[in-house]
């Protein structure tokens, strides 16, 4: 039980060290300092510094990218003509669930997104637009085999419209909006970016 209680101290401790410092300046001497506890102690329930964000981030940033694959999983689920119609509506829906679940692990979201340069995380947005740029190919060929539209769209443009919505999100974050600012901010964004998609499927 003490030890658990001394683990549980270290992630609440280091939360807030990450989320004022950032990991790369973020110290370990400081965080146990601040408990009254030695380094010998904290490395008795954790191997390093990236251990101790990994297991404050790892839960929620491994759920929210299930989610999301799953959405697609769900969408491409569906026959070609009702992924055409309701393609800007399954979008939305996503979005609107993964803002609910990052205001509900508000502190984790911060540290991924704003936080967590010098781990494996800094990169964890390239997740998201991969399974993007991967999705948008499969849909466009099935709107292609279907003949419903053809249109041709690189990677790379895929790859940079993805990064434009999702460095979107990522100003939630940047600049602390409020629950409702950001749900707002995020409807208005995915508009936005919709309807760009459908006058590029209009060429």
């Amino acid at each position: 039980m003490e030890e658990t209680n001394t683990r549980e101290k270290f992630l609440e401790a280091g939360k807030k060290e990450f989320l004022e410092k950032g990991f790369k300046d973020a110290s370990l001497r400081q965080i146990s300092k601040k408990l009254g506890f030695t380094l010998g102690a904290f490395y008795g329930c954790f191997k390093s510094k990236e251990d101790l964000f990994e297991s404050i981030v790892s839960e929620p940033a491994g759920e929210l990218f299930d989610y999301y694959v799953e959405c697609h999983k769900n969408y491409f689920a569906d026959g070609p003509d009702i992924q055409r119609k309701r393609l800007g509506k399954a979008s939305g829906e996503a979005l609107n669930d993964m803002i609910d679940y990052m205001y509900e692990h508000y502190d984790e979201f911060k540290l991924l997104f704003c936080k967590s340069a010098g781990t494996k995380y800094e990169s964890y947005l390239e997740k998201f637009i991969s399974v993007e740029v991967d999705s948008t190919k499969q849909f466009l060929n099935l709107m292609k085999e279907n003949m419903f539209f053809s249109v041709e769209i690189d990677d790379q443009l895929s790859h940079n419209l993805s990064s434009m919505l999702f460095k979107g999100i990522i100003e939630v974050f940047e600049h602390d909006m409020s629950y409702e600012h950001a749900k707002s901010y995020i409807h208005k964004l995915h508009m936005f970016y919709t309807a760009g998609w459908m006058r590029l499927f209009e060429e």
